[in-house]
């Protein structure tokens, strides 16, 4: 499955930005990017601008410029924003929903991942945050589809790894990460799509809950 655009990080959420957009113009399911809610403060040692700004809802994929934009939006000037860059930080506050959620059609079902590209050979639990894992976790067991949007960027692969799988693994296995070997032995790739579908992992997910099942009971014990 070849991906247009970047390799990594932003780039790959770009491309699925533009994949659920297409899905929602086709009827097939309505998945957006959560915001993160967050503070921007004053560096320490940092000359006050003037701008006061209590809280703000930003992007995790904003650029510095975007968000300057973002601040001037929000009430600033455009001079004040200018120089309210180069002394302030955002901090988010909380991020403990993942980075994706939505609903299905025709029947409504929920759906929540995270996405992460790796370079690797591998998806390192050092890069799963609990608090994450935690939530899709409660998902999955209300019925919800939840678990992380993996792409092996050297190898322009992009596979879904539900959450009950993940925590089998964790249970089953002494590794601290999950080899690319299982994700290509086990689970089904993304095909590439057309125009603004980059790759089709919905359909990869309804293949996968197919053949295992949506508990995933039927995947080999063998990890």
């Amino acid at each position: 499955m070849i991906r247009r655009g970047a390799e990594t990080g932003s780039g790959f959420q770009e491309a699925i930005n533009r994949t659920n957009l297409a899905y929602e113009r086709a009827g097939r399911a309505c998945i957006s990017r959560k915001a993160i809610p967050g503070k921007f403060l004053l560096d320490r040692g940092g000359a006050r601008s003037g701008l006061a700004i209590q809280s703000i809802t930003a992007s995790s994929t904003m650029s510095s410029k975007e968000l300057v934009q973002l601040i001037a939006d929000e009430g600033g000037a455009a001079n004040g924003a200018r120089s309210w860059r180069s002394n302030h930080r955002f901090v988010p506050e909380s991020k403990a929903e993942p980075d994706y959620g939505g609903t299905l059609a025709p029947d409504g079902r929920a759906i929540f991942y995270d996405a992460k590209s790796t370079r690797r050979d591998l998806l390192d639990f050092d890069n799963l945050h609990d608090h994450q894992v935690a939530f899709l976790e409660r998902m999955a067991r209300v019925g919800a589809i939840a678990g992380f949007l993996v792409e092996f960027s050297r190898h322009s692969e992009v596979y879904f790894l539900p959450i009950q799988v993940l925590a089998r693994w964790r249970t089953e296995s002494r590794r601290k990460s999950v080899p690319r070997s299982f994700f290509s032995g086990h689970l089904i790739a993304a095909r590439e799509g057309k125009g603004l579908l980059i790759f089709d992992y919905l359909s990869a997910i309804a293949e996968q809950e197919q053949r295992y099942g949506t508990s995933f009971d039927n995947l080999p014990s063998s990890l």
